[in-house]
Parts: C-alpha cells; structure tokens; sequence
C-alpha cells in the first residue's frame, strides 16, 4: 500500500498545483477584462480547450467513480453470500445474526449498483451537454 500512498500523493500535489495554477491564471484574466482588454481569438481558442479537457477529465471521473461502486458491489455480493451460507451451515450457532449481516451486504450492493448506474448516467449526461 505504500507504494500507491505515495503515487497518490504525487497526484495530489500535482493537481493541487495545477489548479493553483489555474486560479492565479483566472484571477489574471479577470483583472484583464476588468480593466477593459478584450479576448483575444488565441485566449478563447485556449479557454475553449480548457473546457473541454475540465469535461474529459469529468467523464473520466465520473467513469472510474462507477467502476468502483461495481467492484464494491461484487465484494458486497460475495460477503453477503459467506454470510449466507455460514448461516445455512449454521457455523455460528446464531444463524439470524449472520442472515442480518448477509441482508446487510446485500443492502451495500444494491446501494452500489445505485450509485453505479448513477455515475455512469452522469458521465453520459456530460459527455451529451457538451456544446464542443
């Protein structure tokens, strides 16, 4: 785990840059159009690209946020179904508290497919109001 611990923080950093960046980067522009300069076809061109990259970089978001909520689910699943079957086995001697923790788990993955196919909606709706 250390290893993607510090992949993970590397990406932070990087995109805690990025959008300071950016920031200093509105603020400037900001200034500029408050004092009356008026866009030039390059710094509309270039913030016509930044939108449409902040989209892709949502989509993907989006995306990998619902294949996350489909892998929780199919853990969920299989946790449910051990449950289940300990309970039918009777491995616990309390059969009802392991079919409680079995409906338990099968609540989690429902709950994951939900927001799965949430996520996975919300990628689309991005990808179709795009005005690009």
């Amino acid at each position: 785990m250390g290893e993607g611990t510090v992949v993970g923080e590397s990406g932070l950093s990087e995109r805690t840059a990025k959008a300071a960046q950016r920031v200093e980067e509105l603020r400037r522009r900001r200034a500029e159009l408050a004092a009356g300069e008026r866009p030039s076809r390059e710094s509309v061109n270039f913030a016509r690209q930044r939108a449409k990259d902040a989209l892709h970089r949502a989509e993907e978001a989006h995306r990998a946020s619902a294949q996350r909520h489909e892998e929780l689910a199919r853990i969920h699943e299989r946790a449910a179904n051990s449950y289940q079957l300990a309970a039918m086995r009777g491995d616990d001697r309390s059969p009802s508290r392991l079919q409680q923790e079995a409906d338990r788990h099968w609540q989690a993955a429902h709950d994951s497919h939900l927001r799965f196919a949430e996520d996975e909606a919300k990628a689309e709706d991005t990808k179709n109001s795009s005005s690009g």
